[in-house]
Order: C-alpha cells, then sequence, then structure tokens
C-alpha cells in the first residue's frame, strides 16, 4: 500500500478585484430580477391577492402587499450591498413563499426554474458576502477607521 504526501499543501490565490466584481453582478442581478418580481406582484395586485387568498393565507391583503414589499425591498438592498448576507438570508424563503404565490401553487418548469436561479446567487451572496463594491465594505471602511483611530 502506498503512503500518501500530506505534508504537499496548496494555496488558492484569489484576486481580491475580481472576486468584489463577480459579488457585485451576483447582488446586481439578483437584486434587479426580485425588484422585477416585486413591482410585477404589486404592478398586478389583484391576481396576487387572489392567489393569496386561494392558496389560504390569513390575512390575505396584508400579508400579499407585505411580502412584495419586502421582496422590494430585500431586491434593492442586495442591489446596494447593504446588509448582503442578511439580505440574502431573508429573501431565500421569502423568494420561495412569492413565487409559490405568483404561480399559485402550481410547480411547473418556470417555477422551477425560477427557485434554482434565484437561490443559486443568494446562496453565494450568503456564504460569501459581498465583496469592496457594496456599502457593507464602505461601512467596515469605517468602522476600522473609527476603531484604529486612537
Amino acid at each position: 500500500m502506498a503512503k500518501q504526501d500530506t505534508s504537499l499543501t496548496l494555496h488558492c490565490k484569489i484576486d481580491e478585484k475580481a472576486f468584489s466584481k463577480a459579488m457585485f453582478l451576483c447582488r446586481f442581478f439578483t437584486g434587479l430580477s426580485m425588484i422585477y418580481f416585486a413591482l410585477g406582484s404589486l404592478f398586478y395586485w389583484r391576481e396576487f391577492l387572489v392567489n393569496t387568498a386561494a392558496l389560504g393565507f390569513a390575512f390575505s391583503v396584508p400579508v400579499s402587499f407585505f411580502l412584495a414589499g419586502a421582496e422590494l425591498f430585500l431586491g434593492l438592498f442586495l442591489l446596494l450591498g447593504w446588509h448582503t448576507r442578511l439580505s440574502a438570508l431573508a429573501a431565500l424563503p421569502l423568494t420561495l413563499i412569492c413565487a409559490i404565490i405568483f404561480f399559485a401553487g402550481g410547480y411547473n418548469k418556470a417555477f422551477v426554474a425560477l427557485c434554482l436561479l434565484c437561490f443559486a446567487p443568494l446562496c453565494t451572496l450568503m456564504l460569501l458576502g459581498p465583496g469592496l463594491i457594496s456599502l457593507d465594505f464602505k461601512r467596515s471602511q469605517r468602522a476600522a477607521r473609527r476603531f484604529f483611530r486612537g
């Protein structure tokens, strides 16, 4: 039986600027799609309300407006990079619930594609963070300057 060489360690060099650009594009397109879906739900609010009531949600009118408004603001937060990890974590179940309401509980190929296309970048943002091109990074810079100032 051959011994494996465990003394070899490999390190991955990451280009921080390229990583930040990739995270910005991930946040940008995910935030835009969430804003688009939220505005579609608000512009066609009658259908969204009917679907919410048909699925048996209690207090369907305030719940549907809250869900669409929350998705709008979470998409805006992702777009700007403000509380990115928390916004991505909150957007995961919210996007699923809004998609269920939008498709009226019918699970077709478009529903599965929508969920997968939204969940992949949201999980990436939740795990890796916003990158350098974000309000979170600017806030962290200000906090570090205040801490190390004196």
